[in-house]
């Protein structure tokens, strides 16, 4: 009877303790597929970012480059061209079409606010009377911080909050206006990244391990063409690692600027 009892909470232990030994494992699995994808997603922005400097590079510079000092510099103080292309259609005999295109350069704007500057309009989510404005145009608010209060059609009073940290670029309504639900209330924006000098780096790499860069020219045919990559040289995916996949934008070899993500 006693040895009986005995056994029967001994193992009673042990079951607790294999279920206590699951839960962590399982835990732990969870938690660090949480972590991978969120580490993988900063060097995902991180890599678009970097493309997005290339095809500007290579709009402005007829190449890509495969120096990250260059393309920060041409970040920092680079510009690019605005261009409109208009076309002149002209009707020939028997019904043919002569069409002429013409394309002029209108303006030019720095890569630094087109390409690494995200704007957006922050919407009413509801039709009705703008009751107060708490910004204007050139305020930095931060995230939940409120900036205009609205009393809908049905009477209720809604505290408009912003979405995340950002500067107030411009607000085309004003306080007593009637809006409907999705009108712009106003137009914000935020930098991509807050240092330039850091675009080289992967995201919260603990040995400051840097991207790999790479620029040149391939013949496709009888076409001799631009070519670049940007690659994670440290994956935190370890079926990237095992598999040699890192992740990467653009191709050595072929005429592309998707990522391997996509």
């Amino acid at each position: 009877m006693i040895v009986t009892r005995v056994l029967s909470i001994f193992f009673f232990v042990v079951a607790i303790g294999l279920s206590v030994v699951l839960y962590n494992n399982i835990k732990f699995k969870i938690d660090e597929d949480k972590r991978i994808e969120r580490q993988e997603n900063l060097v995902i922005n991180k890599l678009e970012m970097i493309r997005d400097a290339e095809i500007a590079y290579l709009a402005a510079n007829g190449r890509y480059t495969g120096s990250f000092d260059t393309l920060i510099s041409f970040i920092d103080t680079g510009s690019i061209y605005i261009t409109q292309r208009t076309e002149d259609i002209k009707m020939l005999e028997y019904g043919a079409e002569e069409v002429t295109v013409t394309i002029d350069t209108i303006g030019k704007v720095s890569v630094k606010d087109s390409v690494f500057v995200v704007r957006e309009p922050m919407t009413c989510l509801a039709s009705g009377t703008v009751q107060e404005l708490d910004i204007k145009a050139g305020d930095v608010v931060k995230r939940g911080e409120k900036v205009a209060t609205i009393l809908s059609d049905k009477g209720k009073t809604i505290k408009l909050r912003a979405p995340y940290n950002a500067t107030i670029e411009s607000i085309p309504v004003k306080e007593g206006q009637q809006v409907a639900a999705n009108d712009a209330l106003a137009k914000l924006s935020y930098k991509r990244i807050t240092d330039i000098s850091k675009l080289e780096f992967i995201p919260e790499s603990k040995n400051n391990a840097k991207f790999e860069l790479f620029a040149s020219k391939v013949s496709k045919g009888n076409v001799v063409v631009n070519v670049f990559e940007a690659k994670d040289t440290q994956p935190v995916n370890p079926v990237r690692r095992k598999t040699n996949n890192p992740l990467r934008v653009g191709s050595r070899t072929e005429v592309s600027v998707t990522g391997n993500w996509e």
